[in-house]
């Protein structure tokens, strides 16, 4: 679509002529016979001071669906602009330069995120954080290859095996530091999925509300009164956990509680964190150890502590945290027990294609660093240099084929 048409559908929908660029005014939508569909804010954007670097025109109404689908439909009458698809916005800001891929997967993640840290995150990625970084190991490791292809032909040019150990062994140090944090990045991302289970009646309700702060669960003395996954989030210490309560676990449970047990299961194995509840008075039974690591990872919590009468105390696991979840007590050791299972630091990388590339980088300069301790031929390893710098280069997008780019803007909603 031209500059002149998008002007002429601004014109054509709000009887408007004058749109002075970046400026946003006040004006009525309004049907073929003129009667108003909306107030709204409209402005041109013409190119190249647009986010996708072409003519853009931007219309602020109201919110309701009905509003919205009868100016999409109204603009659709002039046979000037159709709908856009997934994607498309960003996917035009990237081919026109005004983004790389990194940054375009960005505005996708800052939709998905399901966490503070997880916004955080793609601001980050989508302030280019990330391409910067690229972009410096790229030109170091460029640099490096240069001189070694230099020395090849020219005979006042050398390169040691030193000199090349050292820019390697830089570049390895920053994508060490880039990969930090990346195997547990997706679930702080999303935030930490928490699972709350234990035998029924080992007091999972009553920790789940201590944790809330309020009575968010029924608590009561007869045993399976939870039948169905209750799910909360909390923020603690900066790290979003996403609490799911859970019905009792046992092998002796049928009908509806069957079915409670059966989707406790499920949660169990999809779960970054599990707090297994235990009744401290009667201990982690034999029965229970198949259901200990069913999550990534576990945290037992010896419950009731209050009725052990001075009872000993064995912690049966190495995260093993004591509490009263009536009497609060405990309460914010577990929470630092939490907190402490993940790392402080926000991971700079969290998208799967990002830390595959990285690694494929690191791949290939830890053969380099290897080439070179063993005084292989300068040829060689400029092969495994120039194989790390394709694989960054794809990060940012300079070597993405097609299919690449469809998959990764075919996962975006309409609109972006």
């Amino acid at each position: 679509m031209s500059g002149a048409e998008t002007l002429e559908i601004l014109k054509r929908i709000t009887l408007q002529e004058t749109w002075p660029p970046h400026t946003h005014l006040f004006t009525h939508v309004r049907d073929r016979t003129g009667a108003v569909i909306d107030q709204a804010m409209a402005v041109f954007h013409p190119a190249p001071r647009s986010f996708t670097g072409e003519d853009v025109a931007e219309i602020s109404c109201h919110g309701n669906p009905l509003v919205v689908d009868r100016i999409l439909a109204l603009i659709a009458t002039t046979r000037l602009a159709r709908q856009a698809q997934k994607g498309e916005f960003t996917k035009r800001a990237f081919l026109n330069r005004k983004i790389d891929l990194a940054q375009a997967e960005a505005v996708g993640a800052m939709i998905r995120a399901g966490s503070g840290a997880g916004i955080e995150m793609a601001t980050a990625l989508l302030d280019g954080d990330l391409s910067r970084t690229v972009h410096e190991i790229e030109h170091d490791l460029l640099a490096i290859t240069t001189r070694i292809e230099a020395s090849f032909i020219m005979e006042d040019v050398d390169v040691s095996g030193d000199a090349i150990l050292e820019a390697v062994g830089h570049a390895l140090n920053r994508l060490d530091s880039l990969l930090e944090g990346s195997d547990v990045s997706p679930a702080v991302f999303g935030g930490i999925a928490t699972t709350i289970a234990g035998l029924p009646n080992a007091g999972k309700s009553s920790l789940f509300n201590a944790i809330l702060g309020y009575p968010r669960s029924i608590v009561h003395d007869e045993g399976g009164t939870t039948r169905d996954i209750i799910r909360e989030q909390v923020t603690i210490d900066g790290i979003d956990f996403i609490f799911h309560d859970t019905a009792g676990i046992r092998n002796t449970s049928s009908g509806p509680e069957q079915i409670g047990v059966q989707r406790t299961i499920e949660q169990l194995s999809q779960s970054d964190l599990v707090l297994y509840v235990v009744d401290a008075r009667k201990g982690l039974q034999p029965e229970e150890q198949p259901w200990l690591d069913l999550g990534k990872k576990t945290v037992v919590v010896m419950n009731k502590m209050d009725l052990l009468d001075g009872q000993t105390r064995d912690n049966p696991r190495e995260r093993t945290v004591w509490v009263s979840a009536k009497y609060q007590s405990g309460i914010e050791e577990l929470m630092n027990v939490m907190v402490d299972t993940y790392p402080r630091i926000i991971p700079k990388i969290f998208i799967q294609r990002h830390a595959c590339l990285l690694e494929k980088a690191r791949g290939s300069l830890l053969q380099a660093r290897q080439s070179a301790l063993d005084s292989v031929t300068a040829d060689v390893i400029t092969i495994d240099l120039n194989h790390a710098v394709e694989a960054l280069r794809q990060i940012i997008g300079k070597e993405a084929d097609a299919d690449i780019l469809e998959k990764i803007f075919s996962q975006f909603c309409v609109g972006k």
